[in-house]
């Protein structure tokens, strides 16, 4: 699937609008006027449609604007939400339903809306993974979901699907290129075209909202060009908390008085990707060759400042962790990588320092978000460094985030390799959806596709005993390293900071404050007296 994105801003811009909210009351709670809270980012958005966005911080905004069957206590056991109980029985699952909840535009949230919002997932970007494995979704009343699955389907309660209206998208001609002004939710919040633009991304109070009032107005966020601006702002008081911050700017403002700052574990990981539709790189010698050339523990000192763990596979649940066996394990080598291309016949015959093979030069061009280039520096400079004492030439291409998402996808052939990551849920198995067979509904962007591990995914969500899911899950991160389409380089940290000498109410989850796939802190985050 094609990644979309939008031009990052100037940080004039965004600084005009953070002045402009701090002046209403951002910045600094316990006034009489408007309750603003200001939270900065370094990511821009992309859309709020279910359907076609792409960003794990818009999946977060839908938790403030859409409500879901389940929420997740601290420790991310299932809690009501819009469902109050439900029942497993074989393969079905029953959801009974609140009788209270209305929509931002007053018409009420029935089962039709939940059935409505699972059978249209399989068309969306961010939560196609939910509908597997439903056969059929039945509405005996208007508070009772009945889900008939294929089979016991585990991860029904690992999932905060939002619920959307279907009054309101049945009448829209193309979901994936709809973008009203307002979008009708039942959340605790309402997304603000009037008071968003130019970098900042706002929500104001639902005041029909069914559960807790929120304790603030106006939720707001705020694009800046990168960490270091975002951390001048938190400590001169501009914003109220930052969403995720660069290891060397956490350790200065966890310094600062009067502002918690805190790391938090992620579900998701960075990795290279390898183009599979490349002449080259579709053979598995070459990828795993330049996974030898990788240093991970440099990149991690170097471009992560030691905030991260070594990857070896997409899951970063604890307990479900891959790692390989002594013998299997792609240590860093140089001599590895050389041994496997003499191995497979790639020679420098014309001594230029890059191997060859038919007349074609293993030569190929990294493409990174531009944004990200002052920290990915040091893992391109060693990759480039380390691939050339194996005859492989890397060369750099950093392009605007957007330009990269439109050029490295499934299905284009006119690149090699990228350096991107993902984010995972509290559900092990959910991010393995990347790696099905790309022509089957698979995205992990590199036309990657095997029998076996699709197998063994089909196997993962029918299983209920949670060791043989573990050991299905082993095996197919088993596959997926030996095939190598991507080179797992780590699991980073969060970093994300609040001034608790002005707000109080929230609460961290092992995730972090925001990003936790909760709206628990955007509800209850409020101003001291």
């Amino acid at each position: 699937m094609n990644k979309k994105g939008k031009k990052v801003i100037v940080l004039l811009l965004a600084l005009v609008m953070v002045l402009t909210f701090t002046a209403c009351g951002g910045g600094g709670g316990g006034t009489d006027e408007e309750v603003v809270f200001n939270i900065a980012t370094t990511e821009g958005l992309d859309t709020l449609n279910f359907f076609s966005s792409e960003m794990a911080k818009v999946a977060d905004w839908h938790m403030a604007m859409y409500d879901s069957l389940i929420s997740f206590d601290e420790n991310y056991n299932p809690v009501p939400n819009l469902a109050t109980s439900w029942e497993n029985e074989g393969n079905d699952w029953t959801f009974h339903l609140r009788d209270d909840v209305t929509f931002s535009d007053g018409e009420k949230l029935t089962s039709e809306d939940v059935k409505y919002s699972f059978e249209q997932a399989v068309n969306s970007y961010l939560y196609s993974v939910y509908a597997e494995r439903i056969d059929s979704i039945e509405c005996p009343d208007e508070t009772t979901v009945v889900f008939h699955c294929t089979n016991a389907k585990p991860d029904i309660l690992y999932q905060n699907l939002p619920i959307i209206p279907k009054h309101v998208w049945e009448a829209v001609e193309d979901p994936l290129t709809y973008e009203p002004d307002e979008w009708v939710g039942s959340g605790p919040f309402i997304y603000s075209a009037e008071l968003s633009g130019n970098g900042v991304t706002a929500f104001v109070k639902n005041p029909n909202y069914w559960g807790d009032e929120p304790a603030i107005d106006t939720l707001v966020f705020t694009q800046y060009d990168n960490a270091g601006a975002m951390a001048q702002a938190m400590k001169l008081g501009e914003v109220d908390a930052c969403y995720s911050l660069e290891k060397t700017q956490y350790e200065d403002i966890a310094n600062t008085e009067g502002i918690e700052a805190a790391s938090f574990d992620a579900w998701g990981f960075e990795y290279m990707g390898y183009n599979m539709l490349d002449e080259l790189l579709a053979d598995k010698t070459i990828r795993q060759a330049i996974d030898y050339c990788t240093d991970k523990e440099y990149i991690i000192e170097m471009s992560y400042e030691g905030a991260a763990d070594i990857a070896y596979g997409p899951v970063n649940n604890v307990g479900f962790v891959y790692d390989p066996p002594a013998g299997v394990k792609r240590e860093f080598s140089t001599d590895k990588a050389n041994e496997l291309l003499d191995e497979a016949g790639y020679v420098d015959t014309d001594n230029d320092g890059i191997r060859e093979k038919d007349g074609k030069k293993l030569s190929f061009e990294l493409i990174t978000a531009s944004h990200r280039s002052s920290w990915q520096t040091a893992t391109v400079n060693s990759l480039i460094e380390e691939c050339a004492k194996a005859g492989i030439e890397i060369k750099w291409n950093a392009m605007e985030v957007a330009t990269m998402w439109d050029t490295c996808y499934d299905g284009n052939p006119d690149w090699q390799m990228t350096l991107d990551g993902w984010g995972g849920t509290m559900d092990p198995g959910y991010i393995l959806q990347l790696f099905i067979d790309w022509e089957k509904g698979g995205y992990a962007g590199v036309a990657y596709g095997n029998p076996e591990f699709d197998k063994l995914y089909d196997a993962i969500f029918a299983a209920t005993d949670q060791d043989e899911r573990a050991k299905l899950i082993e095996e197919a991160q088993a596959v997926l390293y030996e095939d190598c389409p991507y080179t797992y380089l780590c699991y980073s940290k969060v970093f994300q900071c609040i001034n608790s000498d002005k707000w109080t109410g929230y609460k961290a989850y092992s995730n972090g404050y925001f990003d936790n796939l909760t709206n628990y802190n955007y509800v209850h985050i409020a101003p001291k007296a």
